[in-house]
């Protein structure tokens, strides 16, 4: 029995080789990305991703009026993950400044629309 049953069960085998991790939020999913260390000119991939379905849960928000509100809560699965993640690096992965982050982010934020931009023209033009 592994003592990472979580990231066995997601199919990650090479357990020391991890170095770092990110977690983002994407629409109504999480994405968790997980870097690998490699030696140059390997085949295998510097890094997996994996996507979670976040679980909606309705609350009573206000209790004389009979309110309720739908909220988002990260998936159980994917916080053992992270829990076993953050036991393997010890937490090692540097936080990146402010501004990295936010550049980074930036980044990702044009690569994903350019994306979405070029699969929305792709169906206009099969409209046609």
């Amino acid at each position: 029995m592994s003592s990472y049953p979580t990231l066995t069960e997601m199919g990650i085998t090479t357990l020391e080789e991890i170095t770092k991790y990110t977690l983002r939020q994407e629409g109504d999913q999480d994405v968790l990305k997980i870097y690998f260390r490699r030696e140059k000119g390997s085949l295998l991939p510097k890094s997996k991703k994996f996507k979670f379905g976040r679980h909606t849960k309705t609350v009573r928000v206000d209790s004389s009026q009979n309110k309720y509100k739908e909220i988002q809560e990260t998936a159980p699965f994917l916080m053992r993950a992270i829990d076993e993640l953050h036991q393997l690096v010890k937490h090692e992965h540097e936080v990146k400044d402010l501004r990295e982050k936010l550049l980074d982010d930036v980044a990702h934020l044009e690569k994903v629309m350019l994306t979405k931009i070029a699969e929305i023209r792709r169906d206009i033009e099969q409209i046609k």
